[in-house]
């Protein structure tokens, strides 16, 4: 498939989405923020110039003060808890995990009371973006009361709702190739991965409301994934149908509330 082909099969899954009179929603998450960074003003500058907000998922035990003052500078970002030191716990065979099943639940819980304390100074969302998207189910069952009002991973969420009072928003294309070793994944395989989550929100195959997530990393960007970056967001900005939404408009609800 060719560069044009692949902007083009985007289009055509958008003009469906025109001609049936709905709104396809986008967001950005942009994961792993600790510091300020030239590869950070660089992401910045990307949303900025295209009028796009992101949701930072920040790591709280590495975030610096100085990562804080300049989030106040840039209205369109918001501030999700990615964890507390992004720790893997598990060992091998199984998956990376900080927040999964290899400890006590209250134990876990107690990273997250730590992490978001650390966190306080970035008024953050209530919202968890569990490291490496993965969190064992006994935890996500205990977020809303202890005061999380959203949760974050990725692939199209679950139907039902698995938590009830946890609103669930994830992502659905990453631009970092991880299996094969890092670097961009190329423009097909994330405009493609797009392209088909937002085909099935369309036919009723994934939950139609759930707004369609680009997943970036930008401490580990290359300069494909920059350029990338670049065309996208005002590209995609440019068709009638798409709506990007920020963090706040995703995940608040009338229950909204923070930790304590």
């Amino acid at each position: 498939m060719t560069n044009d082909d692949i902007w083009a099969a985007l289009a055509r899954e958008l003009d469906l989405w025109a001609e049936a009179g709905r709104t396809a929603t986008l967001w950005w998450r942009d994961d792993d923020a600790v510091s300020p960074s030239p590869a950070l003003a660089r992401l910045r500058d990307a949303a900025t110039a295209a009028d796009v907000p992101v949701a930072l998922a920040v790591i709280p035990a590495g975030a610096t003060p100085e990562l804080a003052e300049e989030l106040r500078r840039w209205p369109g970002a918001s501030v999700l808890q990615h964890g507390l030191s992004h720790a893997n716990h598990e060992t091998p065979p199984s998956k990376k995990t900080e927040l999964g099943p290899a400890r006590s639940v209250e134990a876990v819980l107690a990273d997250l009371a730590e992490g978001w304390r650390l966190l306080r100074p970035f008024d953050p969302l209530p919202v968890l973006v569990p490291p490496w998207n993965r969190i064992a189910a006994e935890v996500a069952a205990r977020l809303p009361a202890i005061g999380y009002a959203g949760l974050s991973t990725f692939n199209a969420r679950p139907r039902p709702c698995p938590v009830p009072g946890l609103v669930q928003v994830n992502t659905h294309a990453d631009v970092i190739d991880w299996r094969g070793g890092g670097g961009f994944a190329g423009t097909e395989a994330v405009i493609g991965a797009m392209v088909r989550h937002l085909a099935a929100r369309r036919t009723g195959a994934a939950d139609p409301d759930e707004a369609t997530g680009l997943l970036t990393h930008h401490l580990v960007h290359d300069d494909p994934c920059r350029r990338f970056l670049d065309r996208f967001p005002a590209a995609a900005s440019e068709h009638p149908a798409v709506r990007w939404l920020g963090a706040p408009a995703l995940f608040r609800s009338p229950s909204f509330r923070c930790p304590p």
